[in-house]
């Protein structure tokens, strides 16, 4: 082989090396590109199962009339948490976490959870990054989430777990879910808190009719009303149309009266049809899912 022919074969070498190189750091570029890619996705599929198992257990809840002194008549269900052992050394064990019920309107939903850790040398401490959802925290000793939240939000947590010799950190999703139920579906769909509604003082009845003693607002001939609370059992959940009204007592066609005192009056023209909505947000991006509800 003469000079020129060790020559060019050296050329390529150095021109194949430099190209595996391109190759090499455009896939290394490629997977650090695609890694967080699927890590989001697997987030939100994560999501959309939490959400269709918090909306099947209010599905599998009885109609429940709602109202502005109470917009959120369903709860979610509270399963505890899932453990799972991890071999013979120290680790967290905590699988998942139950999901969160945001507050709403006056509505406060209070949340407890405990982190567990398996073979555990002495005493143990927590820590989580980042932080959870406004209004919950991480009981450092004891490794209990705890508080009340109005954030509906997904994330993905590392929480991390130590004792006088090891460390030990597991990446788990928390899920805190807004519920709205909305009414009223004939002129638009209303959230139950931002429903027109008068507070009874006082029933009275005559074996025909019922009048109720009302204040705080506007009522005619042409409503159809709701009556709720613990002062009036016999009408919760039902429509009657008003018969009589002046500013102060409406009557309605029926022979049954509960106790004298308090009680709600919807003013809605339907109110034995609902929307559940449920709801979250992750990636900064609203996820929803939808229940009907109707009334037996």
């Amino acid at each position: 082989m003469n000079e020129k022919e060790r020559g060019d074969s050296l050329l390529e070498v150095v021109i194949s090396t430099v190209i595996m190189g391109i190759i090499g750091v455009l896939m290394v570029s490629s997977i650090a590109v695609a890694r967080p890619f699927a890590d989001k996705m697997s987030l939100v599929g994560q999501t959309v199962q939490n959400l269709n198992t918090i909306s099947e257990s209010i599905d599998l809840q009885p109609f429940t009339p709602c109202s502005s002194t109470n917009p959120e008549p369903y709860a979610i269900a509270h399963p505890v948490p899932t453990l799972q052992a991890s071999g013979n050394s120290f680790a967290i064990i905590t699988s998942d976490l139950p999901p969160v019920m945001a507050n709403f309107g006056t509505q406060t939903y209070h949340y407890s959870a405990r982190l567990s850790v398996q073979n555990p040398s002495g005493s143990v401490t927590w820590a989580v990054e980042p932080l959870l959802p406004n209004g919950l925290s991480l009981n450092p000793n004891t490794g209990v989430i705890s508080g009340s939240t109005n954030q509906a939000v997904t994330e993905s947590y590392s929480f991390t777990a130590r004792d006088n010799q090891q460390t030990a950190t597991k990446s788990i999703m928390l899920t805190s879910a807004l519920v709205k139920v909305l009414i009223n579906p004939n002129a638009s769909w209303t959230t139950c808190d931002s429903a027109t509604a008068v507070t009874i003082s006082s029933a009275t009845g005559n074996g025909t009719t019922a009048t109720y003693n009302y204040s705080g607002g506007p009522l005619n001939t042409n409503s159809v009303v709701t009556i709720w609370g613990s002062s009036n059992p016999a009408f919760d959940g039902s429509m009657l149309p008003v018969s009589n009204v002046t500013s102060s007592t409406f009557t309605i066609d029926s022979s049954a009266v509960g106790a004298s005192d308090g009680g709600f009056v919807n003013l809605s023209s339907v109110v034995n049809t609902q929307q559940v909505l449920v709801s979250t947000i992750v990636h900064g991006s609203p996820l929803h899912k939808v229940i009907a509800k109707a009334a037996a």
